[in-house]
């Protein structure tokens, strides 16, 4: 609990933080349900998707620049007040019956531009607020705040919605993001750090860039953990993130029931996870936990694969679940400690940059794949090889069952491949050698 203690002001950032994420959040779930009641089409939804994310896309490499050039507590200030400016505006047009589809459109853009900036300037925030010897034991709590977050926001967002309608829910958001802006303008101090007030103008934003593409080329390892990061990250949204519900409700006759069932489950073990993070010791051996928490993920998406009750899905979800913050969680710190503070900014957005495009592309990708080759070949007992068939059975989830064998597979050989490699093992090594010294 001293960690607690002494750095109040600290967990005053992080859960005033979260807290304007989740009223974001609630607003997202809100507009998605107001766009498609209101057109009765699919595509508004992802139109939306597309036009919060496009922006970020083009942009995070230039925010990650400025969070290390640039105030950091400024960067935020600025993105709260123009996220909050979008949600009054929504709040405006719905109270005078004036909200369009083209207005939802903008402010997501806006929010996604926002989100290129302000996400930078948080991460970079968090890494000179602390300690070294504090990472892991924030990432937990962080992990765990968020957790806490994304199971409270769609339930928030549907009482609201149901009790006084969208107006209800902006209105709420608006309140987050005035929480968020006075707490961290009146109590939250960031301390600078090297290379800040340097290079802001657009060309020096550009050799920004230039100079992390050259830091990457020198520093192979760091390289190499963002390469993993962003496999694991595709394999996970070509299974997981694209056929989880899709493969339950295929092997239970639409069993809707029993997705909820392991969506508690899966919600469950990612919170004890954060917990024990949060609330342990700070341990030895962080690149072998990191590797640890990959393998428990990856080996609960094969597993889940290869599951035909209830019970075997909730263990397998539990263990994937708890291993996913733990892989992410300690990745995270292993970057900070040894990315340079003045770097961390565009390190974090390309990590940003690539959890944005891989995940819908790897769902696109997984989508089209179950759809036209796997569930098809996997429907004809007498066609498919008789393994297969013991592993994961035949007709209707068999295909996508597959999909989640062989990314599971493929992902716990990449990890034992990247393991191996000399230069990461060498990221132990150096850690090890700076805590004798």
């Amino acid at each position: 609990m001293g960690f607690y203690r002494s750095h109040k002001k600290f967990l005053l950032f992080l859960v005033s933080q979260t807290v304007s994420q989740m009223g974001s959040a609630m607003t997202g779930l809100a507009v998605v349900i107001w766009a498609y009641s209101s057109t009765g089409q699919v595509m508004a939804s992802s139109l939306l998707a597309v036009c919060s994310t496009l922006p970020y896309l083009i942009v995070s490499l230039f925010g990650g620049a400025a969070a290390d050039h640039m105030n950091k507590k400024k960067i935020m200030l600025v993105c709260d007040v123009a996220a909050a400016a979008g949600s009054l505006i929504l709040l405006m047009c719905a109270s005078f019956q004036v909200l369009a589809l083209w207005v939802l459109c903008v402010v997501n853009g806006i929010n996604g531009l926002m989100n290129a900036f302000q996400g930078p300037a948080f991460q970079v925030s968090v890494t000179l607020l602390l300690e070294k010897e504090d990472y892991a034991k924030a990432g937990g709590l962080q992990s765990a705040l968020g957790a806490v977050s994304g199971m409270l926001s769609p339930i928030l967002a549907a009482a609201l919605l149901g009790f006084g309608g969208l107006q209800l829910v902006l209105a709420a958001d608006l309140a987050t993001f005035a929480f968020a802006f006075f707490i961290l303008l009146l109590f939250i101090r960031i301390p600078d750090c090297a290379g800040e007030g340097a290079g802001t103008g657009s060309d020096g934003l550009g050799n920004s860039i230039k100079t992390a593409a050259s830091y990457l080329r020198g520093q192979k390892s760091i390289l190499l953990l963002l390469v993993m990061y962003s496999v694991l990250e595709f394999l996970g949204a070509i299974s997981f993130d694209s056929m989880y519900s899709p493969l339950l409700l295929a092997r239970t006759g639409n069993n809707e029931a029993v997705v909820g069932i392991v969506s508690s489950v899966a919600a469950a073990g990612g919170l004890c996870a954060s917990l024990w993070m949060s609330l342990a010791k700070q341990p030895a051996g962080k690149l072998r936990i990191m590797f640890g928490g990959s393998v428990m993920c990856l080996s609960g998406i094969l597993l889940f694969g290869m599951g035909r009750s209830l019970a075997w899905w909730c263990i397998v979800v539990f263990i994937g679940c708890f291993g996913s913050p733990v892989y992410q969680t300690y990745q995270t710190v292993l970057l900070r400690e040894r990315v340079p503070v003045s770097m961390q900014g565009r390190i974090f957005s390309l990590q940003g940059m690539i959890t944005s495009g891989l995940t819908p592309l790897g769902c696109l990708a997984g989508a089209a794949l179950a759809d036209y080759i796997f569930e098809p070949y996997m429907r004809d007992a007498e066609a498919v090889p008789e393994i297969l068939v013991r592993l994961v059975g035949y007709g209707d989830g068999a295909g996508m069952g597959l999909m989640f064998l062989l990314a599971g597979a493929a992902g716990i050989v990449v990890c034992i491949l990247v393991s191996r490699n000399p230069g990461i093992r060498g990221l132990e090594d150096e850690n090890q050698e700076k805590r004798r010294g």
